[in-house]
């Protein structure tokens, strides 16, 4: 039963070196019971604000200093690691969150452009030409091209090299 009280994570199974120290870490299952528990309540709440946040980003309202890409998530991720393991599981989870919520945009090479072909499909009664679904497709790389440069030249501006 003891077995099933807590569970020992080794740090480098998990990827984190630097912050935490080299004995293994000691976690309580009803600790990881509750973040789960939180974070099930808290993902419509989180849902909406990152849809609040790219909307405000997109109509020019809103911070575009805040959009970050790879570099960004591994230096925050790094600092929540200080504060220990839930936490930064929390904090994966909400960029998985943030993520699945970018992929069902409407954007073409993305799901939710898939959806949207779909739709179009439904709509008219018959799928889009295939010179149509190309013209979309080329119009969805660009934008996720100038998507990741952006989030890529936010990062590197971050760090002081812009």
């Amino acid at each position: 039963m003891k077995l099933f009280q807590r569970l020992l994570v080794a740090p480098a199974a998990l990827g984190l070196l630097a912050p935490i120290s080299a004995n293994a870490a000691e976690l309580n299952l009803n600790d990881v019971a509750e973040v789960t528990v939180s974070l099930n309540k808290n993902v419509p709440f989180m849902s909406y604000q990152e849809n609040k946040n790219m909307g405000s980003m997109i109509t020019g309202s809103g911070d575009s200093s805040q959009l970050g890409g790879p570099i960004r998530i591994a230096k925050i991720s790094g600092q929540v690691a200080e504060f220990g393991i839930l936490p930064f599981i929390s904090m994966m989870a909400y960029i998985s969150i943030s993520l699945g919520l970018i992929n069902l945009f409407p954007i073409p090479l993305l799901d939710g452009g898939h959806l949207m072909f779909y739709a179009f499909e439904k709509v008219l009664g018959k799928p889009l030409s295939q010179k149509t679904q190309e013209g979309f497709f080329r119009i969805g790389m660009f934008l996720l091209l100038t998507l990741m440069f952006f989030a890529t030249f936010n990062d590197l501006k971050d760090l002081g090299l812009f």
